[in-house]
Parts: structure tokens; sequence; C-alpha cells
């Protein structure tokens, strides 16, 4: 745990992450709350799913305005601002409840503006870390990230449900409104990571300080004086297209999120018609899902990797994919935890190496921009799955499901293994991963 305590007893990153992981977690109380808060109001299945889609759908918006905001100014303040925000309009579910003003419309508009502003902390973290952090502790930093979001999983819906039974859904929301606000706090409180900090550094040249990694940013970017953060969107997709090992990854999630969005459907409906059980085994199921999601980040974020990043990436891609055609054979309960949670170890790692990977390229002028792209592109995927799985489920045949959710991360990983932009071995170059 060495290298995670050594992050932790850097003060400005600890703020950053402890305020990012209590709103993290409030979020995943306040969404079952609003759910549930919906269902109480005589809210029908079709509303249950608008109220999902309206809750992510925004992003694909938010996340286009966003990566210009942040780079523009100081992100610290930015992501201030954003939480500031989504905390005042969560703040008024409870408060229209308590003046029993609430309607179901007051919801769908809350989810909306979560939404349409989720991505400015997507995108801002990740931009902070890198001023934060030298660039041996990029990928602990990125695995503790991506543990938040898991932390958020496991504890947010969980402690909800239990807080719901006793205390009421308004409650719960309530005190999803005053995580942002902790989250504000921890922000204002760092003293570093504004707009003159940067400790991944690049040269003039593109290359990193340390004299690897050469950056593949167009050579437009930074054109004669005119500041990158004045030029809009345009640089940042140039650069996108410009970094081979960028594009590649991308396009690897892209898929993989489709095959999360299949998951998602699978799951519940092989519970019910393949297991014959009930809501207690979907919950164990996730739960196991989510523990190897976050035995995965903890070893990650732990070893001093040597190999390719990217080869590293495309590896644990095609292996996941194998696992998956094990769900084929019909497992009992408990060989399917032991998969589920071999799979999950094995895809939860590719999300801080990809991470590191992009710090590592993306010129610190634009990285807000980037980053926002990026992840607006991945996230847009995943109702793709969704809607996929309900065609492919259509005849009641789960196989073809699985399938598709195996083909979706192995073909991808083969693809990656044989990559050039992927690195060729344990002794190539992990930064041109």
């Amino acid at each position: 745990m060495r290298r995670y305590l050594d992050l932790l007893r850097q003060r400005d990153f600890a703020l950053l992450w402890g305020g990012a992981t209590i709103s993290a977690v409030g979020d995943g109380m306040s969404f079952v709350a609003l759910l549930w808060l919906l269902i109480e109001r005589g809210g029908t299945a079709a509303d249950v799913g608008w109220l999902a889609a309206i809750n992510t759908a925004p992003v694909i918006i938010g996340g286009l305005a966003t990566g210009v905001i942040l780079d523009a100014f100081d992100p610290r303040r930015v992501l201030a601002a954003d939480n500031a925000l989504r905390g005042l309009a969560v703040a008024s579910v409870p408060i229209a409840s308590a003046l029993g003003v609430l309607t179901t419309a007051h919801l769908f508009v809350v989810a909306g503006i979560y939404g349409l502003l989720f991505m400015t902390s997507a995108a801002g973290i990740p931009s902070l870390i890198t001023r934060l952090i030298r660039r041996d502790d990029l990928t602990t930093a990125n695995a503790m990230e991506s543990l938040s979001f898991s932390l958020s999983g496991l504890i947010g819906p969980g402690v909800a449900g239990l807080l719901i039974a006793v205390v009421g859904a308004p409650f719960v929301i309530a005190i999803d409104s005053l995580t942002y606000f902790v989250f504000v706090g921890c922000l204002l409180a760092m003293r570093e990571g504004g707009r003159g900090g940067d400790a991944v550094e690049h040269g003039a040249d593109g290359a990193a300080a340390d004299g690897t990694a050469p950056s593949t940013a167009a050579p437009d970017t930074a054109a004669a004086g005119v500041p990158a953060t004045s030029r809009g969107l345009g640089p940042a997709i140039r650069f996108i297209f410009s970094a081979p090992a960028i594009v590649a990854i991308t396009l690897f999630y892209m898929s993989v999120n489709i095959a999360g969005g299949i998951v998602t459907v699978v799951i519940p409906l092989y519970v019910r018609d393949v297991l014959h059980a009930g809501p207690e085994t979907f919950g164990l199921l996730l739960s196991v899902l989510t523990a190897g999601d976050l035995a995965g980040l903890l070893v990650v974020g732990a070893v001093n990797w040597r190999w390719p990043l990217g080869r590293s990436i495309a590896w644990a891609l095609f292996t996941s994919g194998l696992v998956l055609l094990l769900w084929l054979l019909q497992p009992p309960v408990i060989v399917l935890c032991a998969i589920l949670f071999v799979w999950g170890s094995l895809s939860s790692s590719l999300t801080p190496w990809a991470q590191t990977i992009r710090m590592r390229l993306i010129p610190p002028e634009m990285r807000g921009r980037v980053f926002a792209l990026l992840r607006t592109s991945m996230q847009s995927t995943r109702p793709i799955g969704a809607v996929a799985a309900g065609l492919l489920l259509s005849q009641g045949d789960l196989s073809i499901a699985i399938v598709a959710m195996a083909l979706l991360f192995a073909v991808p990983g083969f693809i990656g293994i044989w990559h050039p932009a992927l690195g060729r071995g344990p002794t190539a170059d992990p930064e041109r991963a």
C-alpha cells in the first residue's frame, strides 16, 4: 500500500481524491433515491427508463463545452462552480418535498441538470491530477480515481436502500447535496492545481520533461503566441486524430462500453430465467463484480508496471473476452461469481492504464478539451449496448448476447496486440503505448 499512502500524504491530491470520492458515493445514493421517489409518485416503467436516459444523455451536450471552459479558467474553480450548481439543484428536491410542491417534472429537470454538468468533473478531475502528480505516480493516481467510482457503486446504492427505508428518499437526496459542498470545500482548500501548475511537464518540442513520450499534437495548436485555450475544439480534435494510440484506445473503450450496456441487461435476465433466483442473487452478482473491480484496481495502482501500457490493455481486453465465454456454459451461482470476479479484475485495469497514456501524451494546454471529448465519446456508447441487448434478447436466448459481449472485448484486444502504436514487448517504451 506504500504507493497509495505516498499519494495520500500529498495534501492537495488527498483533498481532491477525498472530496471526489465523498461526492461520488453521494451520487450513488442519490440516483437510487430519485428512482424510488419516481416510483412512489406512481411512475411507470417507461418513466423510470426516461429518468435513467435523461440522467446520462445530456453528457454529450455538456461535454462539448466543458473542455473549452476547463482550459480557459482555473480548473479548481470550474469544478467548484460545477459542484455548487449541482448541489443546489439536488437540494431543491428535498426542499420542494418538505414544502409539498415536488412534482415528477421536477425530478426529470434535476436529472437533466446532473447529466448536463457531469462531464465537468469527469474531465476536470484528470486535468487536475496531471497538475499535482509526478509522471511515475500517474497510474496509481488514476487507479485511485477509478476506485472512487467503484466505491460509489459498492457503497452508495446499499446505503441508500437502508436509509430510504428508515428516513425516506428526500433525506437521502439531501445528504447527496451536502456531499457536493464538501467537495467544493476540498477544492477551494487546495493550494495548487490552478492554471500555472503542471506536474506532468512537456517541453516546447512536445516531448515530456524527462525526454520520453513525445507528444503527437498537431503543430499548429500553440502557434505564434496564440494560446490554445482561445482556439476552441478544433485543435483538440486534430490532436486526437494525430495520436494513433489515443484513437485506438478510445475505439477499444467505445466497444467495451457497448458490452457494458449489454451486461446491465443480461445479468438480471440470467438471474431470472436461467438461475431462477431473486433479487438477492442479482445483488450478489453485482457486488462480486464490483469487488473484482476493486481488487484489480488495487493491484494496478500498487504495482510499478514495466510492460507497455497499450499492449497490457490489449491483452487484458483479449483475456476478458475469453473469460466471458465461460458464461456460455450456464454455470451455477458460485462459478458465475468466480467468472464475474475475474472478469471485473481484468477489465478494471483498463481505465487507469488508458488514462495514464492520455495524460502522458496530451499537451497541457488542451487537456481539458481532449479529456472532455474522449470521455464524452466513450460515455455515449453505453446506451447503444442496452438497446442492442434488447434486440439480441428478443427471442429469449441469452447465448447470443453473451457471445456479443465476449467479442466486443476479445476482438479489439486481439487487434491491439498487433497494433504498432501500442508497444512491442517488455522493453518497449511504455510512454508510446
